[in-house]
């Protein structure tokens, strides 16, 4: 039985250095920048928890209250868009009832629409009058 190193044959030196360099190598030109400018400041991460002002963290800056969201253009948003309108109220409850209507019209058919879209309507009117609410 032959040893593996027989079979690989000897081992390479990879301590060998080239002779020359290679001419196709591309060659940077640039010159290293002696200043770097710093980060812009970041933006404010939000409102939290119905507070009045918003909580700054270091290298925040104060970003205004958005603005109050009316329940008419809810109502509009949804009327046109359905449950993707809600998104208007909340983006991430908008895309829930999104996936939840497709997945519900794709098993149950399309008749539920008659049924989704007024309790889309009720629950954009209720997350808007609940943001007033809490807004107060």
């Amino acid at each position: 039985m032959r040893s593996a190193e027989s079979v690989m044959g000897r081992p390479k030196d990879h301590r060998h250095v080239p002779a020359e360099e290679n001419p196709r190598t591309p060659k940077a030109f640039g010159r290293r920048p002696v200043f770097f400018a710093p980060h812009p400041p970041l933006m404010s991460g939000g409102w939290y928890q119905g507070a009045d002002h918003e909580v700054l963290g270091p290298g925040r800056y104060p970003v205004p209250r958005p603005p109050a969201k009316s329940a008419k253009t809810a109502l509009l948003w949804v009327l046109f868009l359905g449950p993707l309108g809600f998104c208007y109220v909340s983006p991430v409850g908008g895309l829930i009832a999104t996936a939840v209507s497709v997945t519900a019209i794709t098993f149950g058919g399309v008749p539920l629409v008659a049924v989704i879209w007024p309790v889309v309507m009720v629950l954009a009117l209720a997350g808007v009058s609940g943001r007033a609410e809490k807004g107060k």
